[in-house]
């Protein structure tokens, strides 16, 4: 008998086809008003699992960008509203359902204070996708 997570790890391979089939256009817009900008590091805010794909895009973004990566304690921003200065900036924020307060208060710090703002999540709809450019 297959587990759900034994069957979710092997679609993966198909939603990541499909995915980035459905999304190449809005990738490629992505990429091209990111290479308009300077950035002097990329601040990643996740919780939960969305934690692992954070820390492998830490790998991706310093390994394939030379920049780095910082990630965010996001009780910084929410419980004791001292947030770090975020100038020069990349901030992304990471959530499968897109409604975990905290990393949406970061993208909106970071996007109140000037930051460009990226949002990876399965719903776009959802506050965090709002909260970001």
């Amino acid at each position: 008998m297959e587990s759900l997570l034994w069957t979710e790890i092997h679609e993966q391979p198909d939603v990541i086809r499909k995915l980035m089939a459905e999304e190449c256009a809005n990738t490629l817009k992505l990429g091209r008003a990111l290479r308009e900008r300077t950035f002097r590091f990329v601040f990643l805010t996740a919780r939960g699992t969305s934690d692992n794909a954070a820390r492998y895009g830490q790998y991706l973004f310093g390994g394939r960008n030379r920049l780095p990566v910082a990630l965010a304690a996001p009780s910084l921003f929410t419980a004791y509203r001292t947030p770090p200065k975020l100038e020069g900036a990349l901030a992304i924020g990471i959530s499968q359902s897109g409604q975990s307060p905290d990393i949406v208060g970061v993208l909106e710090e970071a996007r109140r204070q000037g930051a460009p703002t990226i949002a990876v999540t399965n719903d776009p709809d959802s506050p965090l996708a709002r909260a970001a450019e």
